[in-house]
């Protein structure tokens, strides 16, 4: 049976916290998963909750053990990010159970150590954390190398963020109607877009590989960029549908048309 001489209840719950947090916040970071924040945290809080009421119910320690590592991560897991692939599945397990491991080696050795005392060691624990999901917010959102924004797509109810990748040498333009195309993948596509509701025509193009091809095109409302604090909003712009494949993988959901970011152009 476990011994625990002093148990505070509260010290372990947001200790759990901070730790599920910060590893599942370093795969989503490091696998570039892009899921949002506050879901990451949620499924945390719910998981170190879980684990507080191991700890009270579990006395056997083998058995601790495998419910905490191995359920309780697979399914922080599955929370976070999902099912996927089982590539994908496999990739977020791994990374978020050595996250967890580290930081809980870590921590633990600070204990034993007894370098901090109880309070002293809580205040770094959750000022490491803030600062690492602070870091964790601006390399999700900043603009990469001022060629990938943070931006988004809206018509009527359904809205979808994304990031978008500007593109010097995307010249395609709707014959039929004149406006830039803009080219989204095929996996954001798939789940924006609705059959029975979007009208779809048919643009030819040419490119490396092909040339005569023929892309889906759909309008949207507000097609939107956000330059730092600065917010471009273009009206009833032409969104293309990637072939399957083409951007999946990549840091970026959507290439932009290179005219878009033009104030001319944003006014036609």
């Amino acid at each position: 049976m476990r011994k625990i001489y002093v148990f505070y209840a509260d010290v372990f719950l947001l200790q759990n916290l901070c730790m599920d947090y910060a590893a599942v916040m370093g795969s989503n970071l490091l696998l570039k998963r892009r899921k949002r924040g506050i879901r990451l945290f949620v499924v945390s809080l719910l998981c170190s909750v879980a684990g507080l009421i191991l700890v009270l119910l579990v006395k056997n320690p083998l058995w601790y053990q495998l419910l905490a590592h191995f359920l309780l991560n697979t399914g922080m897991v599955l929370g976070c990010f999902g099912i996927g692939s089982k590539k994908q599945f496999l990739e977020n397990w791994m990374v978020t159970y050595f996250a967890v491991i580290l930081l809980g080696g870590g921590m633990e050795w600070l204990q034993e150590q007894q370098v901090l005392s109880r309070y002293h060691f809580m205040q770094i624990l959750i000022a490491v954390t803030a600062l690492f999901c602070a870091a964790a917010y601006l390399v999700q959102f900043r603009s990469f190398g001022s060629n990938i924004f943070p931006g988004g797509i809206k018509k009527g109810e359904r809205q979808m963020k994304l990031r978008a990748y500007y593109d010097s040498g995307n010249q395609l333009r709707d014959p039929y109607t004149g406006k830039a195309v803009s080219i989204l993948s095929f996996e954001k596509a798939g789940k924006f877009l609705e059959a029975d509701k979007d009208s779809i025509r048919l643009v030819p193009y040419r490119s490396l590989g092909e040339q005569n091809g023929l892309l889906r095109v759909t309008d949207v409302e507000i097609l939107e960029i956000m330059l730092g604090s600065r917010r471009i909003a273009i009206k009833n712009a032409a969104i293309g549908v990637a072939e399957e494949g083409l951007l999946e993988g990549k840091d970026y959901d959507l290439i932009l048309h290179a005219a878009l970011l033009d104030g001319e152009e944003r006014q036609k």
